[in-house]
């Protein structure tokens, strides 16, 4: 009994939290005399800083791989890893963690690819492995997406939790 509501009481206040999504915008589209001028939503590309909730995410670039990992602890596709090179850091008041299975790729035909966790945790030097960020802190990391061979991702959905509504970045 006891842990459930703990276990309640984490999502409640996950989904709270998480509701402080900011999108990018940039100038202004013409109206008619009189009327306000409403902001035109910037498509957010490689480089740009996006934010959803507690986090501020720049998607540096992006690599592709068959393998990832050193010599002893290694992870191959299925099909090719999307790897999608990120900078993440946190603009709230309080801790927030960075869980890599938050964050998503869609290719050209609208299909929809979750993060391989193995794959990100075989990753040298990753820091966004379902990493605790304390505000202020900036981790850099890489997450992994297995894609079929051939296939590309065209955009990145960024979460900062589970429940946030996410931003997205065309690739």
């Amino acid at each position: 009994g006891a842990g459930v509501l703990i276990v309640l009481v984490i999502v409640i206040a996950a989904v709270t939290a998480s509701h402080n999504t900011t999108t990018t915008t940039t100038g202004t589209a013409a109206s008619p005399a009189g009327t306000p001028a409403a902001p035109v939503v910037a498509t957010a590309g490689l480089g740009s800083v996006v934010r959803d909730g507690k986090f501020q995410f720049t998607i540096t670039s992006v690599s592709h791989a068959r393998t990832v990992g050193g010599s002893g602890l290694s992870k191959t596709a299925q099909g090719d890893y999307a790897i999608l090179h990120v900078t993440v850091t946190n603009i709230g008041n309080v801790a927030q963690t960075l869980d890599d299975t938050s964050q998503y790729v869609y290719d050209a035909a609208g299909r929809k690819f979750s993060a391989d966790s193995t794959a990100d945790l075989y990753i040298t030097g990753n820091d966004v492995f379902f990493n605790q960020i304390n505000p202020g802190n900036t981790v850099r990391g890489e997450i992994a997406f297995d894609l079929p061979a051939g296939d590309s991702a065209v955009r990145g959905e960024l979460h900062d939790s589970a429940f946030s509504n996410g931003v997205t970045v065309r690739l």
